[in-house]
């Protein structure tokens, strides 16, 4: 039986898309044109950290509510079908161990966030992918590495940005005597570098591991983005907050009710950060981006 397997955190698990428009499930469409049986296997999930060495395991929840657990690797490992009928493997990973509030904290220097990227989205990615090559030997099995995208830009509205922090519990005003405007510009320059640095880390770490195959049979694919096209830019593919901070995602109702089962009452920000964890993904056109960029690359 044919599979498409996703691997991840919740950039492939689609986080805040119903399923018919995860992207994963997009060129499943696509593929089934020529291989009606091919079956979706979906394992990655919303905050999963590539965890190389992580030693701490809790069982899985609904994949809307963002824990790092089950890692990749994890993931990887738990594959349960025979990885030759796997045809096509779509995997990412390395923001949720850089963290998205050391992206976002404009108090972190540049050099420690550049540092922090090369680390996850090179040094942990090349073990990741060495892992997937080894798991999925079958030189018919296509593995594909998607990149992030800029989750703030200057197209940003600077007004809108506070909101992203306080979910994060970043803070919100400048240091004296800081202007605002510098400290928000602050914010998206270190955005701008995780995604430019990540693309990097990331094609880097696939080309070192296709001079090791005999085959380049993993494809670093870029979905595309532009800075238009972050949060609370002219032209958003990513899912932002409302005015009043609620979500603008398709399954915000459902997710709410997965974040109150598994995250304690007592544990108030985390609840609060859950119920909003679409914001600063790829929205509706944001996954169709993703999806087209994957399927150019297979062709």
């Amino acid at each position: 039986m044919p599979y498409l397997v996703t691997l991840g955190d919740s950039v492939p698990w689609g986080q805040g898309l119903v399923h018919h428009h995860k992207f994963s499930h997009l060129i499943a469409q696509e593929l089934r044109k020529t291989d009606p049986a091919l079956v979706e296997h979906m394992l990655a999930h919303s905050g999963a950290v590539i965890g190389l060495g992580h030693t701490i395991t809790t069982a899985r929840v609904h994949g809307e509510v963002p824990i790092g657990p089950p890692t990749i690797v994890e993931q990887l490992a738990g594959f349960p079908d025979d990885p030759a009928e796997a045809h096509v493997v779509l995997v990412n990973g390395g923001i949720n161990d850089v963290d998205i509030r050391n992206i976002l904290n404009p108090f972190i220097s540049l050099d420690a966030l550049r540092r922090m990227t090369l680390e996850h989205c090179y040094d942990s990615m090349r073990e990741l992918l060495e892992l997937t090559v080894r798991k999925f030997p079958s030189p018919a099995t296509a593995i594909f590495v998607t990149g992030y995208y800029p989750i703030l830009s200057r197209d940003s509205k600077p007004f809108r940005i506070p909101g992203l922090l306080l979910l994060h519990g970043l803070q919100t005003e400048p240091p004296p005597p800081m202007r605002v405007v510098s400290f928000l510009n602050v914010v998206v320059e270190r955005c701008l570098l995780f995604w430019t640095e990540s693309t990097r880390a990331l094609r880097q770490a696939v080309d070192e591991i296709n001079q090791q195959a005999p085959g380049p049979r993993v494809i670093f694919v870029d979905p595309g983005f532009r800075e238009q096209n972050a949060a609370f830019a002219s032209e958003p593919w990513l899912w932002g907050l409302n005015n009043d901070l609620t979500p603008q995602d398709e399954v915000a109702g459902p997710r709410r009710g997965a974040c109150d089962a598994a995250i304690p009452r007592r544990e108030g920000l985390a609840r609060e950060q859950c119920y909003r964890a679409s914001a600063g993904h790829p929205n509706v056109t944001g996954a169709r981006k993703y999806a087209d960029a994957i399927l150019q690359a297979m062709a």
